[in-house]
């Protein structure tokens, strides 16, 4: 008896297991796809990260989860003077971890080679309260990539 009991507690996890999977498989909402017309203007970005300053260049998408209006998803490459991406290194000690960026496709090609730095002083450097970002700097051609997900 006892053995029976554990094989029906069993086959029903199991179906209540797979139940659950394919339920949330197909609720989970889909995000919009990025847009494809980069934007250039220094201001809007700054907008979004003041902590950039004042960039020498920018290019960057951002686009929302259209099941949740509150989420925007911005992808943004920065161009910076040499001193201003040297000055990041001495603040946030970002280290070579081997990561890259991944952009929107639309993107990928204002991206420099790397290496990257990264690290959590960085990522924070570019987060706030509302806004989540991986930051990634490449020193030689002192260039900053952000990656951030906001809740509006």
């Amino acid at each position: 008896m006892h053995v029976r009991n554990a094989i029906a507690t069993a086959a029903l996890c199991a179906a209540v297991a797979t139940g659950c999977s394919d339920t949330s498989e197909q609720a989970a909402p889909e995000a919009s796809p990025p847009p494809t017309d980069i934007r250039r203007d220094i201001p809007g970005l700054v907008a979004v990260f003041p902590a950039i300053g004042a960039p020498d260049a920018v290019a960057w998408l951002q686009w929302g989860d259209p099941a949740e209006d509150a989420v925007r998803f911005t992808d943004a490459v920065v161009k910076l003077s040499p001193a201003v991406a040297g000055a990041m290194v001495d603040q946030f000690a970002p280290t070579d971890t081997g990561r890259a960026p991944r952009v929107a496709d639309a993107l990928s090609a204002e991206v420099p080679p790397g290496p990257f730095l990264t690290g959590e002083l960085l990522d924070a450097g570019f987060s706030s309260a509302s806004t989540a970002t991986y930051a990634f700097l490449d020193r030689d051609e002192a260039t900053l990539v952000l990656q951030a997900t906001s809740l509006d």
